[in-house]
């Protein structure tokens, strides 16, 4: 069909969102298949003078834009969204706060990746080749953040994690039909029970996705009334399901690790946190040294590689921090709009 006889598709290209409602701008990215969606314009500033104060003023006035922007129609159940504030301290480049289907959290790792990737390839922090470093404020700390940087882009992002501690080695919990349950209970940021996938009679792969996560589930449950608010006043996060690795699919693994969050969620990717967590678990057995690396898989086969790269500079004992290395790709950007008459503006989850 000649392109004169088509209807003026230009129309369409220059039409602008209305402005009738809430106007909301986005990047969005992704690491290992697991989504960021960085919130840019449309939102208030949040207040407060330190990360752990602006933390729970997100968590107070901005909760339904937390479900407006990442549940469905707009997002879907597993997605991450991230929040820019100001720094916290002096050197560093901005402050940090992390968004999903259950809340707001103090640290995100595959986060971090994909918003140091976005902060460089947008020009928001100049990138320098070979290496551009960041220094980002969370809740849970300060994140040193290193973006490779190679023909004017950003070809992966490791980052320097807070301190990881094992919090309760050798625990167990009765969970009803699936009988006494091992776990480990480690913090890296955000806090995990770490369990073996066989013993919870699940397999971790992609076509057995709603058999893992409703097991994850069922343990976060069991776990979430007896662990409490147990460190640096995170509740438990999620539980990480360890498993062989499919070999046959990256052949470079050393395990499998699903993450299951927030009734039922499902990191896609093999879970920078719970990695650190991961590394931290085996320190304390002296099944590892500093400096060993460790690369893990997620549910979709992508990896993130870590090892550990000193101690806790506050003494603390136990405490290791932890170097994770992975990359992400950006998605594209976005504008949304939240009308009020909306039935749906608040978003919801099946």
């Amino acid at each position: 069909m000649p392109e004169s006889d088509f209807f003026p598709i230009q129309a369409l290209i220059d039409w602008a969102v209305p402005a009738h409602g809430l106007r909301v701008e986005t990047i969005d990215a992704h690491v290992g298949g697991q989504s960021l969606r960085l919130i840019l314009k449309g939102v208030p500033p949040v207040q407060g003078r330190t990360m752990m104060e602006r933390l729970e003023y997100a968590r107070k006035h901005f909760d339904h834009l937390r479900r407006s922007l990442l549940f469905e129609p707009r997002g879907h159940p597993d997605m991450v969204g991230c929040l820019l504030t100001p720094p916290q301290h002096s050197g560093s480049h901005c402050g940090a706060l992390f968004l999903h289907r259950g809340g707001f959290s103090g640290m995100c790792g595959h986060g971090i990746i994909a918003l140091t990737t976005i902060l460089l390839e947008s020009g928001l922090v100049e990138m320098k080749a070979p290496e551009t470093r960041l220094r980002i404020d969370t809740p849970a700390g300060t994140v040193r953040a290193y973006g490779r940087v190679g023909d004017d882009k950003v070809e992966s992002v490791f980052f320097e994690n807070v301190p990881s501690r094992v919090v309760a080695a050798d625990q167990r919990v009765i969970v009803p039909g699936r009988g006494e349950i091992a776990y480990d209970l480690v913090y890296a940021g955000a806090l995990f029970a770490l369990v073996d996938a066989d013993a919870l009679g699940v397999y971790t792969g992609a076509e057995a996705l709603v058999a893992a996560a409703s097991a994850g589930e069922e343990l976060l449950k069991r776990l979430a009334a007896p662990v409490g608010k147990t460190i640096a006043d995170y509740p438990l996060f999620g539980v990480v399901l360890r498993d062989a690795p499919m070999r046959r699919r990256t052949g470079s693994a050393d395990l499998r690790q699903v993450c299951v969050f927030a009734d039922g969620g499902v990191d896609r990717s093999a879970g920078a946190l719970a990695l650190c967590a991961r590394l931290a678990l085996l320190e304390h057995r002296g099944e590892i040294r500093e400096g060993t690396s460790l690369t893990v898989e997620g549910i979709t086969g992508s990896t993130f590689k870590g090892h550990i790269v000193g101690w806790d500079p506050d003494g603390k004992p136990g405490g290791v921090i932890c170097e994770v290395e992975g990359q992400a790709w950006i998605t594209g950007r976005h504008t949304f709009l939240i009308a009020a008459e909306d039935p749906f503006r608040s978003g919801f989850l099946l």
